[in-house]
């Protein structure tokens, strides 16, 4: 890269963490970037058709069609993610609808609208089962796969907030299984965030 473009890419790098600090809280995993500005850098560092690639939580790779605070974010979710889980415990009970849906909330990917998956789906008849979105990645129809899993993680998060995903990732890390904390967690946390509102409403309402 130039100078100019190595600059505007720090740019768009610090945008990106402000963008997974912001939703986490903090970031904690540190990891190595590694931006291209040809294809060939891309494919000679082991890229093949996505815009950016995450190793584990150690590593990021960018090809020249994803130097945006986008795809870096959406990357930079899953490194953080998987850095707070355990690199190996998050591959093992991690499933990949979640740390997709996960990425692609954090990035605010404009591709993936409400309306776009309605559209796509057939008002979401034709959506597919959360368990066969991980072989369903980077093959087909990316607002189905993607678009999908993204639904899903944020309805969720819409109850669960960031202290449920705290827990969640605190108790996946610990040995528990994801599904059984997914489920249960949501529902706990907007049980609280309504106790917590009606509360307020009352005193409020006291003279």
């Amino acid at each position: 890269m130039s100078p100019g473009q190595r600059q505007e890419f720090l740019k768009i790098l610090s945008l990106s963490k402000e963008r997974v600090s912001a939703f986490f809280g903090s970031i904690e995993a540190s990891s190595k970037v590694f931006a291209c500005s040809t294809e060939e850098c891309f494919v000679s560092h082991g890229g093949v058709t996505a815009k950016g690639k995450a190793y584990g939580d150690s590593m990021l790779l960018l090809s020249p069609r994803g130097l945006d605070a986008v795809i870096a974010s959406h990357e930079l979710t899953h490194i953080e993610l998987h850095g707070r889980v355990g690199a190996f415990r998050s591959w093992r009970a991690m499933p990949s609808w979640f740390d997709e849906g996960l990425a692609v909330l954090v990035s605010e990917d404009p591709r993936y609208t409400e309306d776009a998956w309605l559209k796509a789906t057939d008002n979401g008849c034709n959506a597919p089962k959360l368990e066969n979105i991980g072989e369903m990645l980077g093959k087909g129809d990316w607002l189905l796969s993607y678009g999908t899993a993204r639904r899903e993680v944020g309805a969720w998060y819409l109850h669960a907030g960031r202290a449920g995903l705290e827990r969640l990732i605190a108790e996946v890390k610990n040995g528990g299984d994801f599904n059984s904390a997914f489920n249960s967690i949501a529902s706990i946390e907007g049980a609280s965030k309504s106790l917590r509102s009606s509360g307020t409403a009352q005193k409020r309402a006291v003279p």
